[in-house]
């Protein structure tokens, strides 16, 4: 079996009808896989920093699966797999255990006990259906790393009356007060204030559906913002014409064309035409952050230029959903009791780290010269060389939350890197309430999207609609206010959404 290293936070694990190449990530590993029959998968898989604590939380890897038929290597689709946890087997390792999905786009696989470190173990799938000449039909298996935020109460917005600084970052009776969000009940819009106008609504109108999902059920969400070989993957499993789509070239452009921008400034971003697109077959694209033709390099670093039709796509793709903005929030601050102007490491300190400034460049491990409480990446400006860092940089084996600004559960990168672009519950504006995404119902993907390229998920709010999409958390070229927990200083613009620009990334979640 031939291997390659890859050295980041999802993996790709491909097997021909002819023959298998396994790719590794920096946590998560997958290896010899084995198709058992026309019914099941085997695999082995580990990585490394789990953990499992009781009453608290935990992180699994998502794990899907794609298939291609041999005669038709342009096309791959969604292998469902049992919705039966009991279907499927784990043995050898240390200690794990497969969490079925109702709908069967892919499992979880966990700890199945208190404590935390390196996982492993092998694991058997089974398929919903049998597959027909298996022989000769392509697998990869695809796994992404999550963390399980449960159900409970938490407060939204962090009580700011700043509307310079903080946008509508203030939420309840009176917008004066954090919103204390203790179900999934419809919610009235007297609890939110709107960005920059001073505009307040302060009684109840058009309540936030019981359906729009408000981060008090339990979900999954990305450990880590998309990866550029995330990224590099998803477009890799598309035809054509939906690659068209889903870049900012033609397919047909030349080996090393930039993918995601035309502007001629890439912020480091790395994703380029490996193998021009030739008599209709897809384009193979890669990462080469030097530009020297040396690919993989800059696989690990957050991937901006997304816009939300791109993140919806990849999101239905890798069958998860995009999230709300008050999931965002739960996501972050966890129960805790808020903290005024606070970011994801839980306090005010903002130590910035800055991509001229790092050890590793463009490696797996790739970090900031910068070290202490509130490290993360905001403030270079409008550089045009400057950009994302690595997912996860700040994080290593001695810091805790406020020096890798980790959220409450431990995911990584909410305040700065690129924007998380989440659902929006809307603003009111001179006293017109833009509703934003409510017909959002918080459906997940199917893992397959539609021909030209875009998802084709039922009641996911598109870009064109002013108050539908906002991003939160802060990015790597603006200031540390805008990575702020509660900020929401970009409620009623689309711009960082309906073009690439380098600030923009994003994550998915996961509900049950």
């Amino acid at each position: 079996m031939k291997v390659k290293i890859i050295t980041l936070q999802t993996l790709m694990l491909f097997v021909c009808c002819l023959s298998q190449t396994g790719l590794l990530a920096n946590n998560v590993q997958i290896t010899n896989m084995v198709v058992s029959g026309p019914g099941a998968i085997q695999f082995n898989i580990s990585w490394e920093n789990s953990w499992f604590i009781p009453g608290y939380n935990y992180d699994a890897v998502w794990v899907f699966i794609k298939s291609q038929d041999c005669s038709n290597t342009q096309q791959w689709t969604h292998v469902d797999v049992s919705n039966s946890s009991a279907n499927h087997a784990v043995s050898g390792g240390t200690g794990l255990i497969v969490e079925a999905v109702s709908d069967g786009k892919g499992v979880f696989i966990r700890r199945n006990s208190t404590g935390g470190g390196t996982q492993s173990g092998t694991v058997m799938l089974s398929f919903a259906a049998p597959i027909p000449a298996f022989a000769t039909v392509n697998f990869q298996v695809f796994g992404i790393e999550m963390v399980w935020v449960p159900q409970g109460d938490y407060r939204a917005g962090d009580g700011s009356t700043n509307h310079t600084t903080q946008s509508a970052g203030s939420w309840g009776s009176g917008n004066s007060t954090p919103r204390l969000v203790s179900s999934e009940a419809a919610v009235g819009m007297d609890f939110f204030r709107n960005d920059k106008s001073g505009d307040n609504a302060v009684t109840a109108h058009n309540p936030i559906p019981a359906a729009f999902p408000k981060g008090w059920a339990g979900f999954y969400c990305m450990k880590y913002e998309i990866s550029q070989q995330q990224y590099v993957a998803f477009l890799n499993s598309l035809m054509l014409l939906q690659q068209s789509n889903r870049t900012a070239i033609l397919p047909t452009s030349a080996a090393g064309t930039p993918a995601l921008t035309t502007s001629g400034s890439l912020n480091r971003n790395a994703i380029v035409v490996q193998t021009p697109s030739s008599a209709g077959v897809p384009t193979v694209y890669n990462t080469d952050l030097n530009g020297d033709g040396t690919y993989g390099d800059g696989d690990n670093i957050a991937c901006n230029y997304l816009t939300w039709a791109d993140l919806l796509a990849y999101l239905d793709w890798t069958a998860l959903s995009p999230m709300t903005e008050l999931e965002f929030e739960k996501a972050v601050r966890g129960p805790e009791f808020t903290v005024l102007n606070e970011n994801a490491s839980g306090n005010t300190a903002s130590l910035q780290a800055i991509s001229n400034a790092l050890t590793g460049a463009g490696t797996n491990m790739e970090s900031s010269t910068a070290a202490g409480i509130g490290n993360f990446a905001f403030g270079a400006g409008a550089s045009t060389t400057l950009g994302p860092l690595r997912t996860g940089f700040a994080a290593t084996g001695s810091t805790v939350r406020s020096s890798s600004s980790a959220t409450y559960w431990g995911i990584m990168d909410m305040s700065g890197n690129v924007w998380e672009q989440c659902v929006s519950i809307g603003y009111w504006n001179g006293g017109t309430r833009v509703a934003g995404g409510h017909v959002f119902t918080g459906l997940n993907g199917d893992g397959n999207i539609a021909i030209m390229g875009d998802n084709d998920v039922s009641n996911w709010p598109g870009n064109t609609i002013l108050g539908n999409v906002i991003v939160r958390g802060g990015n790597w070229q603006y200031s540390a206010q805008r990575a702020q927990t509660s900020d929401r200083f970009y409620v009623n613009s689309i711009a960082e959404n309906s073009i690439r620009t380098a600030r923009t990334g994003g994550r998915g979640v996961r509900r049950p």
